[in-house]
């Protein structure tokens, strides 16, 4: 596709997405630009039209993103780590549990090959799965249907299921730093240094998701030293969320409908099963951690650490508790899940 072409599409897709979320803010429901930009793209991936996935613009939003999580780290948070410990065994208990049952169910129920249902079924990133069991010999599409369909379901439900028991209201959270004043502009350089020096410290540590999580980590660090209390503009985490729910929406453009639909149909049914996990096993240990039941419950939720976190901070828990965890499953899925891969397949 040349240049200009796609960036027609991707005005379009951009175009679209802004215009679900603002239907979303409209109707007052919860994360409305993340959550009202990936459905409306979604219906239009379906539809034919002519959209692209944001991924290609999607790094510098995450760094916005990571920016304003880091913005909710406080000094204090650190010394409660040891609170966290029945939250961090349960998560890598949860994530045993799900990745197990996510590759019974689709090896026996949906009858995937042991690889594609091995890797679809772990509770990780799309794209990482996707090459991971890709590169083991599974059918790539079938792997990445399953996996952004979960990510879709898991980043659509949660917030709309906790916002019915918590009422947390659309943008409430995301705005919630507003009332420190406006940004100086020492605060706006600080800001920047952290986005610019994050990413590509995070690339050199061989971080997960190192325009999130190398932001993040620096802005948490430079909160927590006082060197700011600022956040990013509720306009820019607006747009920056726009691109994100686009790139999921995105994902399913040139899907065979007839694969889409299996996996959409397989995905009703698991889904549940591992929000359940994360919801029973939260319940479990919510009253010997230090942190709420919400936020230990996005803390074990199969989504992804952007998604989770951002709904941790619309509803004000504790955002280092859930971004700590949802690394920790990730980089353990990341970690182990093709050695054990390996293993089970030589000993058989």
């Amino acid at each position: 596709m040349k240049p200009s072409a796609y960036l027609a599409r991707l005005v379009l897709s951009l175009a679209i997405g802004a215009g679900g979320g603002t239907i979303f803010y409209v109707l007052s429901l919860p994360l409305p630009w993340m959550l009202g930009a990936m459905c409306t793209v979604l219906a239009a991936a379906l539809a034919g039209l002519p959209v692209v996935s944001a991924k290609r613009i999607r790094p510098p939003m995450a760094a916005v993103i990571g920016v304003m999580l880091g913005s909710s780290f406080s000094p204090d948070m650190m010394g409660r780590l040891d609170d966290w410990i029945p939250v961090t065994v349960a998560a890598l208990a949860a994530t045993v549990l799900t990745g197990a049952i996510g590759y019974l169910y689709l090896r026996y129920v949906a009858r995937l090959d042991p690889i594609t249902a091995y890797f679809a079924g772990m509770p990780a990133g799309v794209y990482e799965m996707t090459a991971q069991g890709g590169r083991a010999g599974g059918d790539e599409r079938r792997i990445a249907l399953v996996q952004a369909t979960r990510v879709f379901l898991v980043v659509f439900s949660v917030p709309m299921v906790l916002n019915l028991f918590l009422h947390f209201g659309s943008t409430s959270g995301l705005s919630m730093r507003a009332g420190h004043g406006g940004l100086t502009l020492p605060d706006v350089g600080i800001l920047i240094i952290c986005g610019a020096v994050g990413w590509p410290l995070a690339q050199k540590l061989h971080l997960p998701n190192p325009p999130l999580i190398g932001p993040m980590l620096m802005s948490a660090a430079a909160h927590a030293a006082g060197l700011t209390d600022g956040a990013p503009p509720y306009l820019l985490v607006s747009i920056a969320q726009v691109v994100l729910g686009t790139t999921i929406g995105g994902q399913f453009l040139g899907a065979d409908r007839m694969l889409l639909l299996g996996s959409a149909l397989h995905s009703l049914v698991l889904v549940p099963v591992m929000v359940a996990i994360a919801a029973l096993t939260a319940w479990c240990v919510s009253s010997w951690s230090g942190g709420g039941y919400p936020a230990i419950f996005l803390a074990l939720a199969p989504g992804g650490t952007t998604e989770m976190s951002l709904v941790a901070l619309a509803i004000k828990a504790e955002v280092a508790l859930v971004v700590f965890h949802q690394i920790l499953r990730q980089v353990s899925i990341h970690l182990f899940a093709p050695a054990v891969f390996r293993a089970t397949r030589h000993s058989r």
